[in-house]
Order: C-alpha cells, then structure tokens, then sequence
C-alpha cells in the first residue's frame, strides 16, 4: 500500500511539471510553487529505560515513559536541521518513535528507510537512533531535505563521572599540600615539613611546572585561599597576597593565629588573632573583630564551602568544617555564617544526630551541585571499627548539620578506597572536582556530575 502511494506521488509530481505553464485556458501562465517547508515537528510518548536496584540489593532496570511533548525541537530553516537543544533523558529508546510533522505548501512528505524514500504517515514508527533524512516535496516537484536527529543524553546526569589525567605531575611522597584554583589555573602547595613552601601550576590538569620555592619563610600552607584572582596566604603570621603563587607581597604589619575562610559577597578574609574571629577587608586589609571563638572551633583540616540560599540567592553560607585534633570527639565540627550576619555561629551536634559530618583523616568538605559534600581518608573515632578510607562522599542539604553517604551516582572511584590521606583537591570554573595524589603513585583525577556538562 505505501509503496502504491509513493508511486502515485511521483506520477502526481510528474503531471504537475508538465502543466506548470499552461494551467488556464485565457493563456495566463501560473507557476507552481518550488516552496515546501516542515513549520513544526514535536515527538509522542517514548520509553526510558533506567538501571538501579530492588528492595533487596539486585539489579533491575526500571522503565518509564518520557512525554516527547515536554522536549521542544528547533527547525533550522538555513541549515535544514532539526533537533532537540535539551536532550532526552540517558537510556530513552528512540527506535521506535512516533512523530508528528506540520508541513507548509508541501503535497507530501517522505524519509528515508532501509535506503529508500517512504511516505511518511502520522503513525509511522521511526527509528531516530542515528539522523534521519526527511523530504518535503513542493507541488512543481522540488523537495527541500531536512536532516532530523533526536538527541539523547549519553551520561546520567545525576552521576558523579571520574576520569584519571594523564600528565607529568609529580610531588614528593606522603608531601602535605594544597591545591586551589585562581584565575584559570591550579596551584598544589607542598610543604616540605619545615614552612618553606613549592608550588607547581598547570592550566590544563597534564602539563605543569617543576616545583618553585617560594621565599616566605614559616609559610603556612594550611592558610592559602583563593578570591578575585589572588592568592592569600599566612607566612610568620603576616598576610601575603599573590597574584602567580611565585610571588608574594606583604598586606600590613597584623599578626594573625589563623586564616580560614573567604566571602565574595563582603568581600572578606576571616582570621583568627587570638580567641578573636575576625574580618579582613580586601580594598585596605582593615581588621575588624566580629566575635569570640569557644572550644569547639576547630583548629585541623579546617576547610570551607560557600552556598546560596534558595529563598535568597544573593545571600551567601559559609561552612566551615574542622576537626579538633586534642579531643575524642567522633565527629567534625561545624560552624557557620551568612554574608547578612556579622557573627560565626557553632552548630552543635543534637544528642538524637546520628549523621554528623564524620571524623575523617585529611578532612575535605566542598561546596558542589547545590549541596554540601565531604570526603576523606580512614578514621578510627567514627565507629568502633572506623570508616574505610575513601569509602563515601557525605552530603548534607540543611547547610551541615546531617551528613548522608551517598551510596549510588556521587561516588568516588573505587582507586581511592582504602588510600592513605595525601592528596589535596580544588574546583575549577567548569565544575570539575581535582584530586591530587602525593601517595607516590602522582595520580590525577577529575571528576563532575553529568548535568553541570550541559549547555
């Protein structure tokens, strides 16, 4: 039957062009128009399948179906393409998909399948897994070719993707370092035991630079942030600014115990100068005391995030996460502030929160993907038989206060459990999350969820 209609099309085509200058009998010629256009194109109803697991720890994949309407298709008249800026959802079989096509001043429309044009119907059944070619013929027998391709995610977008980078980095074994990000490029500190502080830098995550002393004596590596492309580190208690990680040139005269965090929105360094909190501005470095630290504030594997509130994007949380290195305590410790707020506040841990950010070994904690992560190395003072080194990633969502391992999608790659805790971490501009290894195997690993990809 459709192989009937198709030749019917031709022959149809056939006799029009014969007659596209003698339509009338008072000798007017009439031209056919050469004009045909698909004006719209929209998908039905489509299956995605999904792979995950039961109740009771097995795999199985779940399906469910995609409404192809929520999925708007663009139709570029110059280039003849048609496609789907927001791709369908990882797993979407588009096999086997029914479309729906609006045409202007087109008699027909055929694709190509199996090699050969064929009439298109509005139940037809295509297979998109590779482009299409569609012709929309005009009534004096032109066609105009569009090329239709669906896109289809090729990465969960919820999943956390690791890749190791291959390169020259290199560091000395079982090195304490730290990593930041300023302006493009990545900086690794090392400390070499004794405050004389080497960085390497690379742009590019392969290629990077021998290791350069720094002349700041008494450095401390623990101390370095990174805002407004400039480095900002603690050398014999003074603030040094830097604006390459080679060189450095001193603030003001203040002693400081501790530099711990940094605001974009106020634009602050915050210190400690004794049991003092306090902020520093970055147009004069005035010092200004906001409170009073207490006991719990940390003084080890202190490290900070910076998020946004969902009812207020404007204003920014800072998270600052620490262990106390003389207690038994089991868990990190948190503290807190909003860049509206002039003081830091301690969250203590409720008796009844059985989820607190654990004790881990190197702590890390990150600000990625709309929560709070941490990460770190093997720690006995969480259970009676510790946490696995590099096990989980922790998230919180309430700004700290519960930590929840994440068991599927954000995950760190099975290489890293059970590692000794030497490495350092950043995250650059295009969301991806660094990890260097100074575990004698100078590996370097970077990862990101799948949507922070996406156009």
């Amino acid at each position: 039957m459709r192989k009937n209609s198709l030749y019917l099309l031709i022959g149809f085509l056939l006799v029009s062009c014969a007659f596209t200058s003698c339509l009338d009998s008072d000798g007017t010629n009439y031209d056919l128009t050469s004009d045909a256009i698909i004006s719209a194109f929209s998908i039905g109803t489509i299956e995605t399948k999904v792979p995950g697991k039961t109740s009771a720890g097995k795999d199985t994949t779940f399906v469910y179906t995609v409404d192809g309407s929520l999925y708007p298709f663009t139709i570029d008249q110059l280039s003849n393409e048609i496609y789907n800026k927001d791709s369908l959802p990882l797993g979407t079989d588009v096999s086997r998909v029914v479309t729906s096509i609006t045409t202007s001043y087109a008699y027909a429309l055929t694709y190509l399948k199996n090699g050969k044009d064929t009439v298109w119907t509005s139940t037809d059944s295509i297979d998109f897994r590779e482009p299409v070619s569609f012709k929309a013929y005009a009534l004096n027998g032109a066609y105009r070719q569009y090329q239709i391709k669906i896109n289809v995610h090729q990465v969960d977008p919820d999943s956390l993707y690791w890749n190791k980078v291959e390169g020259n980095f290199a560091l000395p074994a079982e090195s304490r370092q730290k990593a930041v990000y300023s302006n493009g490029v990545m900086y690794v500190f090392v400390d070499s035991g004794d405050g004389a502080l080497k960085v390497t830098s690379s742009s590019d995550g392969q290629l990077w630079s021998g290791l350069q002393p720094i002349s700041l004596q008494k450095a401390d590596y623990t101390s370095i942030l990174s805002i407004e492309d400039k480095l900002y580190m603690l050398a014999d208690k003074k603030m040094y600014v830097s604006a390459n990680g080679v060189d450095w040139n001193l603030t003001n005269e203040t002693l400081y115990d501790k530099m711990f965090a940094a605001s974009v929105a106020t634009r602050q360094l915050f210190t400690l100068i004794g049991d003092d909190i306090c902020a520093v501005d970055l147009d004069n470095y005035a010092v200004q005391t906001l409170n009073k630290k207490n006991e719990f504030f940390p003084d080890e594997s202190l490290t900070y995030s910076t998020t946004h509130l969902n009812t207020a994007g404007n204003i920014e949380r800072l998270t600052l996460v620490g262990v106390r290195a003389a207690s038994s305590d089991t868990t990190a410790v948190v503290w807190t502030k909003l860049s509206t707020e002039k003081a830091w506040t301690y969250y203590p841990q409720a008796s009844n929160n059985n989820s607190g950010c654990p004790r881990l070994a190197n702590l890390t904690t990150i600000a990625y993907d709309n929560g709070l992560y941490a990460f770190g190395g093997a720690n006995d003072y969480a259970t009676s038989k510790g946490i696995p080194a590099f096990e989980y990633m922790y998230k919180s969502v309430d700004g700290g206060i519960g930590w929840i391992p994440q068991t599927n999608k954000v995950m760190l790659p099975a290489e890293f459990k059970g590692r000794d805790p030497y490495y350092s971490y950043l995250i650059d501009d295009n969301h991806y999350l660094w990890i260097f290894w100074a575990d004698g195997s100078n590996e370097v690993w970077k990862g990101r969820i799948g949507h922070l990809g996406f156009n």
